[in-house]
């Protein structure tokens, strides 16, 4: 349950997207149908991670740029979603009373992005309330 008490992904909520394969390709496609403006920081990031790989011989951060952006992806084919992820990280930002609740919720909601469920008509339950 959100901090409302309502649930972020309704079971009858259908994604805005199709969930893509982890590449690059698909990921960078997502990005372009769901957030647009975002794909410039996807682009540049790519190749931060591919530059980065390849300086340190090491695929830790390709591996870390795909989680990472998967993560985003998930989060942003459920608008609901979305947006209480957003509302969270600005909560934290400010550093709101409840911020220790957003960090708990805003690190359920990554989890659940990373698959912690496998059902995509499972609800995400959260638990925490929503400041006044």
């Amino acid at each position: 349950m959100s901090m409302s008490g309502q649930p972020l992904v309704q079971a009858s909520e259908s994604p805005v997207v199709p969930r893509p394969a982890p590449s690059p390709t698909a990921l960078r496609e997502a990005v372009a149908r769901i957030t647009p403006p975002r794909v410039r920081e996807f682009d540049r990031q790519l190749v931060e991670a591919s530059t980065n790989a390849q300086t340190g011989r090491t695929l830790g951060p390709l591996w870390l740029f795909r989680r990472s952006w998967a993560q985003f992806v998930e989060v942003h084919r459920y608008p609901d979603v979305a947006r209480r992820h957003e509302e969270l990280l600005a909560m934290v930002e400010r550093g709101h009373s409840d911020t220790r609740r957003a960090a708990v919720e805003i690190s359920r909601i990554l989890a659940w992005a990373d698959g912690g469920w496998t059902s995509e008509r499972m609800l995400l339950v959260l638990r925490a309330r929503r400041p006044g």
